[in-house]
């Protein structure tokens, strides 16, 4: 199954008690079994972390004990165990709903059987990285969920832009405000949130695209080494690509919806920026900051010993010409 219909497992209260956890996605394999620890609030738990994994200790864990309670047994790993060993470990937890299995799986760098997966029945959960900042606003929901916090969407949506949409990180900073206590609004956030670097992939973007100087800004991001290049080029993507859909949004409908064609209501200094760019650019100059950044990502790829952060700057140079000839008389943007 995936997310969405474990999801409504959850909703309905039936939760299997074995469960595979798998894909590629770290921090959605983590969250749900760390949700899965608190559904099931058992007595005993114990977790096996890659290299730790022993059979006798787990088998012995999940036994019928003297001082009962309730287990929970979270298998935590790369690989995949023998199908016999997990067999018998399904099979204590068949014979004893008190016994809980969760086996977390990064399958990223392996293959999995069909086999090893039947062996879970139907309880197997295939995960993906998010698709777009909905999916990751609703990932960070279930985080504020477990720690009690309230999901402000506004101020999910500004830690998520401010850790250049670091799902992990985002994650660390809700686990802050539930420890000191504090609400998360867009007040707190804009108080307590610094990203790693110490300029943001958003304050360069709007730099650029507001044709202001970025030069310096840029230069302190890559002496920091706070960034990747290849993820500050879809972080662009990404952008621009939520503001092509206002752009086309409104020249079909003749207005703005941002929950229409975002999904939310981004704050108001994000969208009165974003409806700025969404009617500054023609549908010409959209395709072209596409190509452009297509361009850009092919010659990264391909130039192995390329001087990396020169060839960004140059890029964003050009692209910035780009959009100073495509607005002609209106490039007074500030």
């Amino acid at each position: 199954m995936y997310r969405k219909e474990f999801d409504g497992l959850i909703a309905s209260g039936r939760v299997p008690n074995f469960v595979l956890l798998r894909g590629g996605d770290d921090f959605s394999n983590e969250l749900y079994a760390q949700r899965l620890k608190q559904i099931y609030a058992a007595e005993n738990f114990l977790s096996l972390y890659f290299l730790e994994y022993d059979f006798e200790q787990a088998r012995s864990f999940l036994e019928p004990s003297l001082f009962g309670g309730s287990n929970t047994l979270h298998i935590k790993t790369a690989s995949l165990i023998k199908k016999e060993e997990l067999r018998r470990l399904i099979a204590l937890c068949k014979s004893d709903a008190n016994n809980h299995l969760i086996y977390e799986l990064n399958d990223s760098e392996i293959s999995v059987s069909a086999d090893f997966v039947k062996e879970f029945e139907r309880n197997e959960v295939r995960f993906f990285k998010p698709s777009g900042v909905n999916e990751a606003i609703a990932l960070l929901a279930q985080k504020c969920e477990m720690c009690g916090l309230f999901a402000n969407t506004a101020a999910l949506s500004r830690i998520y832009a401010i850790h250049n949409e670091s799902l992990s990180l985002s994650a660390s900073e809700i686990e802050k405000f539930a420890s000191l206590g504090l609400e998360l609004n867009l007040q707190n956030v804009n108080l307590m949130v610094y990203g790693l670097s110490e300029v943001s992939y958003d304050e360069l973007f709007d730099k650029i695209f507001s044709l202001c100087d970025f030069r310096v800004d840029f230069y302190k991001m890559a002496l920091g080494g706070g960034y990747n290049e290849m993820e500050l080029i879809n972080y662009f993507y990404r952008l621009i690509y939520r503001i092509f859909r206002l752009h086309a949004y409104v020249k079909i409908n003749g207005r703005f919806d941002f929950k229409a064609v975002l999904g939310y209501q981004p704050p108001p200094s994000v969208a009165a920026q974003m409806q700025r760019y969404a009617t500054s650019f023609s549908t010409r100059t959209f395709y072209k900051i596409f190509a452009h950044l297509n361009d850009l990502e092919f010659e990264l790829k391909s130039e192995k010993n390329a001087a990396k952060d020169e060839l960004l700057l140059a890029s964003f140079l050009r692209l910035q010409r780009m959009l100073l000839s495509s607005l002609g008389q209106k490039a007074n943007i500030k």
